[in-house]
C-alpha cells in the first residue's frame, strides 16, 4: 500500500494538462482556467484622482483652512484649472484631480458660503488621493497562467481593456460506474441489487467543478464489454472515471482493462476509506478508478481527485479541500496502519473549532457524507483523545 502523501505526490506529478485553448469573448471565459500571462496595459489609477466626493484643495504649507472655489470637477471630465495656493476645486469620486492638489478633503468635513470652503478638521497632505499607478504599472502582471477567471479576475482583466482572453478548453470526462449489482434508480430493483448512487454524487461534483461530463452509465461485470468501452472513451475524453473494479475480486475488471489498453499505475492505497484506488492511462486519457463503496468513493474524490483534476485542468492551484485546525471532541478506540478520514460536524466558539464524530461511519453509509462539515484526518498509527488538536478538510456546502 502506498502512503497518502507519497500517492498525492505521484498523482500530481503524472498529471500533465494537454487541453486545446481558445480565445473567448470576456464574458464567456467566466469559470475557465486562463491560458497566458496577463500583463497591464495601462497603469491604475490610470490618472491622479478623488477618492471622496469633496473638495481639492492647494495648500503648499499645510496651514490653510478657507480656499476660493474655482471650478467643479466630475468623473469623466477633464481636469484643466492648475490650482494656486488657496484656491480649491469642488471634485466628486474618481474625477481627475487639478494640478497643484494638495490634499482632498470629504464634503462632510466642510461649510460653503458662496464661492467660499471652509474647512472644519486637519488637512493631511495627500489625503484622499489616488496617484496615477501606485496599484499597478503598465507591464506588471495582472493575471498568471493558470488562473480560474472568477468575477474578480474579469473584472481586473476588464479594467485593463481586454476584450478577450485565451483559456484552456473545459476538461472533458467519461463517468461510468460497474458492477454487476448495480441498477439505474428509476427501475424496479431484483434479489442482490443496489441502485447506482456513486456516479450521481461524482457527476453533481464534476459538474460543480466546471468539467464537460458525459455519463457512462453502468458496465456490466465483464471483462471484454470494459476493454472496448474504455479504449473507445479514451480517443474522445481526457479523462475516465469509475467507480468499482477497483479492487482484488476476480470480477474487478476495470483494472484490467486499463492493463490491456494502457498503462496502470497503482492500485492501493494506505488509506480509509479508500484503500482500493487506482488510476494510470490509456493513450492521453487519464483513467481512475475509485472504490465502489459510496462513501470511499466520496472521501477519494475530494481528498485524492480534485487536486489530480485541477491539475490536467490547466489550473496552477493544485490545493484540495481547504484545512482548519479542530479539538476533537471524540475518542478513538484502536490505532490503524492507515491514513483515516473521518465525517464530522464542526463547532465554533470562543476562536476554536470543535470536531464532532458523526455516527455511522461505515464506508457504505451515505448520510455522514451529506450532514458532514468536514473529513477530519487521523494520522497512521494513532488514536484519538477527546481535545487532541487534529486537520480537518472544509467540505463544500450548497
Amino acid at each position: 500500500m502506498i502512503d497518502f502523501d507519497i500517492a498525492l505526490q505521484q498523482l500530481l506529478e503524472g498529471s500533465v494538462c494537454r487541453l486545446k485553448t481558445v480565445r473567448l469573448p470576456l464574458a464567456q471565459a467566466a469559470g475557465r482556467i486562463l491560458a497566458e500571462d496577463l500583463n497591464a496595459r495601462y497603469p491604475s489609477p490610470m490618472f491622479d484622482n478623488s477618492a471622496m466626493d469633496g473638495y481639492a484643495v492647494c495648500d503648499p504649507d499645510g496651514v490653510l483652512n478657507e480656499f476660493h472655489i474655482i471650478d467643479r470637477i466630475q468623473a469623466g471630465d477633464p481636469a484643466a484649472v492648475c490650482l494656486a495656493a488657496g484656491e480649491a476645486a469642488r471634485i466628486f469620486t474618481g474625477a481627475p484631480l487639478p494640478k497643484n492638489t494638495t490634499a482632498v478633503v470629504m464634503q462632510e468635513q466642510t461649510q460653503v458660503s458662496g464661492d467660499k470652503v471652509q474647512v472644519n478638521a486637519e488637512i493631511k497632505a495627500g489625503q484622499n488621493m489616488r496617484l496615477q499607478a501606485e496599484e499597478i504599472q503598465i507591464g506588471q502582471q495582472l493575471l498568471e497562467k493558470g488562473n480560474r477567471l472568477d468575477s474578480a479576475a474579469l473584472g481586473l482583466a476588464a479594467s485593463q481593456g481586454y476584450a478577450e482572453l485565451t483559456v484552456y478548453q473545459p476538461l472533458k470526462v467519461w463517468l461510468v460506474s460497474t458492477g454487476n449489482e448495480l441498477a439505474e434508480p428509476g427501475t424496479p430493483l431484483s434479489d442482490g441489487m443496489i441502485y447506482d448512487s456513486n456516479r450521481y454524487q461524482l457527476l453533481a461534483w464534476l459538474l460543480d467543478l466546471g468539467f464537460e461530463v458525459t455519463d457512462g452509465g453502468i458496465l456490466a461485470d465483464n471483462l471484454a464489454q470494459t476493454g472496448e468501452a474504455v479504449e473507445k472513451a479514451a480517443q474522445t475524453y481526457d479523462v475516465i472515471i469509475s467507480s468499482g473494479g477497483a479492487s482484488v475480486g476476480e470480477a474487478d475488471y476495470m483494472k484490467q482493462a486499463v492493463e490491456q489498453s494502457g498503462r496502470l499505475i497503482t492500485q492501493t492505497l494506505a488509506i480509509k476509506p479508500g484503500k482500493p484506488f487506482a488510476w494510470g492511462e490509456i493513450g492521453n486519457s487519464t483513467v481512475f478508478i475509485l472504490p465502489g463503496n459510496p462513501v470511499a468513493a466520496f472521501v477519494t474524490a475530494h481528498m485524492l481527485l480534485l487536486p489530480a483534476l485541477k491539475r490536467l485542468s490547466g489550473s496552477k492551484n493544485t490545493q484540495g479541500l481547504p484545512t482548519v485546525p479542530v479539538c476533537a471532541a471524540f475518542d478513538t478506540r484502536k490505532a490503524i496502519k492507515r491514513r483515516e478520514f473521518l465525517r464530522v460536524k464542526l463547532e465554533h466558539s470562543e476562536g476554536q473549532t470543535t470536531a464532532h464524530l458523526l455516527p455511522n461511519q461505515g464506508s457504505a453509509m451515505l448520510t455522514t457524507c451529506h450532514t458532514a462539515d468536514a473529513l477530519c484526518e487521523v494520522p497512521v498509527g494513532q488514536t484519538v483523545t477527546a481535545g487532541m488538536k487534529l486537520t480537518a478538510y472544509l467540505l463544500p456546502k450548497g
